[in-house]
């Protein structure tokens, strides 16, 4: 047992090392530097576009009560952004699914597309512009494959707080790095923390942008945080397909749209299970463009020339004769039930928690010191 303690301290301090050394800029999660064209800014018109104030993080005024204490999710973490009819939240079909995934491509994402080929499944991901540059490999595959490529700004900000100059920057220089890579444009993007005011939506429309939201949300980026999170994640899957209220159907959609990361392996180690539960209660996927209907998500670009481009046809496109069926077939050789999380099974989980967390870290800021501590005296109980 002594040995086990040691072992958690020497973890413990790699990590806060590890961290450190990201702070300092020493590391790969160095603060993102956003390329500025000043040519995009003429790019964009802004006569649509609200005059209103940028709002520094943490300077909201909840006067809508709404938006307060434990509702604050429904507005999305900031005071007064609520939602539009113009904002997708859900799939418009019932017994309807499109699974997403932000903040990648990582070194996890292609183990994700593996899964979702074996599924023969089509996802949505919203992808960062900075991420894109690193795994372009990774990206390519995924829309060769059929899956839906959205946006989601280049550095990860928190739009709200940046002038409409900046946020140009973040969406044109996601747009390229895209856009080198596969050749078209996303015509969906999706806010960071999902904020975004009257300003910022009004932007993203005036250049070519529909807001993609969701409406089921197993809060999988607090892997760090917790030593049953592949329950959790499971368990909001499980609670919204049973037509328990998640808090976030504003537009009451009958379908639904999940928040994933495929930057947590442990994330994507839940989705066979997610695939499997939802498929034996006659589910259907598609990606979130699918599921509206939309089966032009992307824009292609040649010689600076933008035209609509249809994506691989998916075979579990949602229709009237096939809603609970192609899903279904996709997974009728699979074996593994959605079962419940084991006692044996969260211990194991404990045990690798510090070798994940070393592994998959992304921090980047003063926060990833303190998740790592944290992270690590998760195991006291465990190993005393």
């Amino acid at each position: 047992m002594e040995g086990k303690k040691k072992y958690l301290l020497a973890a413990a301090c790699l990590l806060a090392i590890t961290n450190l050394s990201l702070v300092n800029g020493q590391g790969d999660a160095e603060d993102v530097i956003v390329p500025k064209d000043e040519a995009w800014l003429s790019q964009v018109d802004l006569t649509s576009v609200p005059n209103i104030s940028v709002r520094p993080i943490g300077s909201g005024i909840c006067e809508n009560v709404d938006c307060d204490g434990p509702e604050n999710d429904r507005c999305f973490e900031t005071c007064g952004n609520t939602p539009t009819p113009e904002d997708i939240y859900g799939c418009p079909r019932d017994h309807s699914w499109a699974l997403t995934f932000d903040d990648g491509p990582s070194q996890y994402t292609d183990q994700l597309l593996d899964i979702l080929d074996e599924y023969n499944i089509k996802a949505t991901f919203c992808v960062m512009g900075a991420h894109v540059e690193k795994f372009p490999e990774v990206v390519k595959r995924a829309y060769e494959s059929g899956h839906h490529i959205a946006s989601h700004t280049y550095s990860h900000p928190h739009l709200m707080s940046l002038t409409n100059e900046e946020i140009i920057y973040e969406m044109k220089a996601t747009e390229k790095a895209i856009q080198d890579v596969i050749g078209v444009k996303p015509t969906y993007v999706r806010p960071p923390f999902g904020e975004a005011d009257s300003r910022v939506k009004a932007l993203m429309k005036s250049m070519g942008y529909k807001i993609l939201l969701w409406n089921v949300d197993p809060t999988d980026y607090d892997v760090y945080m917790r030593s049953d999170v592949s329950k959790k994640i499971r368990g909001a899957f499980r609670s919204a397909a049973s037509g328990i209220d998640t808090g976030l159907n504003p537009h009451e959609d009958p379908g639904f749209i999940s928040l994933q990361h495929d930057l947590y392996n442990q994330s994507i180690a839940q989705v066979p299970n997610i695939i499997d539960y939802l498929s034996q209660l006659g589910y259907s996927f598609s990606t979130a463009a699918e599921c509206l209907g939309d089966q032009e998500p992307h824009e292609l670009v040649h010689d600076g020339l933008i035209q609509a481009q249809q994506n691989t046809p998916n075979d579990n496109v949602i229709t009237d004769n096939n809603l609970s069926v192609a899903s279904a077939e996709a997974s009728s050789s699979k074996t593994n039930n959605y079962k419940a999380e084991q006692p044996q099974e969260e211990q194991q989980q404990q045990q690798n928690n510090v070798s994940s967390a070393i592994s998959s870290l992304e921090s980047n800021s003063l926060i990833g010191l303190f998740i790592s501590i944290l992270a690590a005296l998760t195991f006291v109980p465990f190993l005393v």
